[in-house]
């Protein structure tokens, strides 16, 4: 739609948004629109179609059980019912060793700790501010997707070496909406008004999505992206 209104083929999400936020499969979808070209690393490696077409192509290997996991779980009834392998395969082809700092644009990407008790937020802000923030986007990724029932918990560890055992943030932060507004408001300027003062409600436009990808991952997440006025 944004190639149609602007008539730019090479329009990309990342061009129309300052932040993009998303849980479960909206935070898959964020790594994959915000992901650097590595023969162009100011551009967008995918574009939208891209990222709807890796999710459906990949679907069914992704959830996909063998005979001996269904009989070992007893069909997800008393352990996962996916096996994740698929999963973080998919996410180490698509992704390999790019890290949340290297992303186009400021992004939150929502998991939850189940061993602090907290909500744990990827943030490229404080990615690019300190080395203990930041991540490969292939573990984010799989932070993110693993839904309790259907995959194991992901155990991921930042680039300092400290480990996380994480799960689906669609737990604690189903709409990612508030949290990007709470970004946004704490962690961006706006120059005109001073050091101090950040954006307002009147100052940004926010589109909310529901994902339409139910059939591919389960769970019903969403993304959001804000756009600061002006």
């Amino acid at each position: 739609m944004l190639q149609q209104k602007s008539g730019n083929p090479d329009a990309r999400i990342a061009d129309y948004f300052d932040l993009i936020a998303g849980t479960s499969a909206g935070g898959i979808l964020t790594c994959i629109y915000l992901c650097p070209d590595a023969q162009n690393p100011s551009r967008p490696r995918w574009s939208a179609q891209d990222a709807v077409n890796f999710l459906i192509e990949s679907g069914r290997d992704i959830f996909k059980s063998s005979f001996w996991h269904k009989l070992r779980s007893i069909d997800g009834l008393i352990d996962e019912k996916y096996p994740s392998q698929g999963l973080e395969q998919f996410f180490l082809e698509k992704f390999k060793d790019c890290q949340l700092s290297e992303l186009l644009k400021p992004c939150l990407i929502s998991s939850y700790d189940i061993e602090r008790r907290k909500a744990h937020f990827f943030d490229r802000i404080d990615a690019q501010k300190y080395p203990a923030e930041n991540y490969f986007i292939k573990d984010i990724a799989r932070a993110t997707s693993a839904a309790p029932t259907y995959f194991e918990v992901a155990k991921i560890y930042s680039l300092t070496n400290e480990s996380y055992a994480l799960i689906d943030g669609g737990v604690f932060a189903n709409n990612p909406a508030l949290c990007a507004y709470v970004e946004v408001r704490n962690k961006f300027r706006i120059p005109d008004y001073g050091k101090d003062r950040g954006p307002t409600a009147k100052d940004m436009v926010i589109l909310s999505l529901e994902e339409k990808l139910r059939k591919i991952f389960p769970t019903k997440k969403r993304k959001i992206g804000v756009k600061l006025s002006g």
